[in-house]
């Protein structure tokens, strides 16, 4: 479950657009799910010295059928605390979930804990955001609960225009409610930085500017969580952290792979006998598509088949 998995690992060469001096990106897909169409999703480390993100597909989540989790997680400082969550938060998502009904109240419990465990641990240097996508089938209804903490995002094409999951605040110091929030909290702003050291004012992790090193939470921990109603009309989700989404907008992101789609369709059955997946080909393209405009950070992305 965690990350890409060894045997869902390919190596691609570098196309001639990428800086020279680069990890291979590597890409993978989940075989035959059965709550989704289909999901695939690539990384490239860019033109940083270490890969810190992370993300993982759990099909049929919890034992349901008609369930996933998706998640990807963006880390900072090292990857010990986005090690950590990427094994941990959906197992702790799913403990909580047979505590209640409430799927809000179980995605909050679930990031909570998973961030007083790494206290209990002495994890106490690196941090995470977090974007987290949970597919269930309420009634004769799927409906996709959506948590994040920090920049990282969730996008749904819905009848080819971009619908934004994740709620339309990313948590950075940048955002004048957020650092209202950082301000009353007891911290500062200083170079668009919370107390001077971290863009972002949501995160898991990052325990030197929270309780008990400080009074309050400076960093806040408590994820915005949102539900949304699939339609007939909703084909698919990307999640991807800010190497995506800084040099991408949700629109254009939608749009390339709907154009991709189209031009991927007439092969389709091609692809499926060499044992590829067209959900990592799309997850692929929007990496290398940020590549190419710039990005100079870690590129994680998942997209899902809904």
């Amino acid at each position: 479950l965690k990350g890409l998995p060894s045997s869902d690992r390919v190596g691609v060469r570098p196309v001639q657009r990428r800086r020279p001096a680069a990890t291979p990106a590597a890409m993978g897909f989940a075989r035959n799910p059965v709550a989704v169409h289909a999901a695939g999703w690539a990384e490239d480390q860019g033109r940083r010295s270490e890969m810190e993100d992370g993300f993982v597909f759990v099909d049929q989540f919890g034992g349901r059928p008609t369930s996933a989790f998706f998640a990807v997680y963006d880390g900072h400082g090292g990857r010990q605390v986005v090690d950590f969550v990427t094994a941990e938060l959906h197992q702790n998502v799913l403990r909580e979930l047979r505590k209640t009904n409430s799927i809000p109240d179980a995605l909050l419990q679930a990031f909570q804990l998973t961030d007083e465990d790494m206290v209990r641990r002495n994890i106490m240097q690196s941090g995470c955001t977090a974007c987290c996508c949970l597919l269930q089938e309420e009634g004769h209804a799927r409906v996709i609960y959506t948590a994040h903490l920090g920049d990282s995002r969730a996008v749904m094409s819905r009848g080819g225009s971009a619908t934004r999951l994740t709620s339309m605040t990313d948590h950075k110091a940048t955002d004048p409610l957020e650092g209202k929030r950082v301000i009353e909290a007891g911290g500062f702003i200083m170079n668009d930085r919370v107390n001077g050291m971290l863009a972002m004012t949501r995160a898991l992790g990052d325990h030197l500017l929270k309780m008990p090193i400080l009074p309050n939470d400076v960093v806040s921990n408590v994820p915005d969580i949102t539900s949304t109603d699939l339609s007939p009309q909703d084909a698919f989700v990307i999640l991807a952290c800010d190497g995506v989404w800084d040099v991408i907008n949700d629109q254009q992101a939608v749009e390339l792979v709907t154009e991709s789609m189209r031009e991927l369709t007439p092969i389709a059955r091609q692809l499926e006998a060499e044992g590829r997946s067209m959900a990592e080909i799309l997850a692929r393209m929007l990496v290398e598509e940020a590549l190419a405009r710039g990005s100079n950070d870690n590129i994680s992305c998942i997209v899902i088949f809904l």
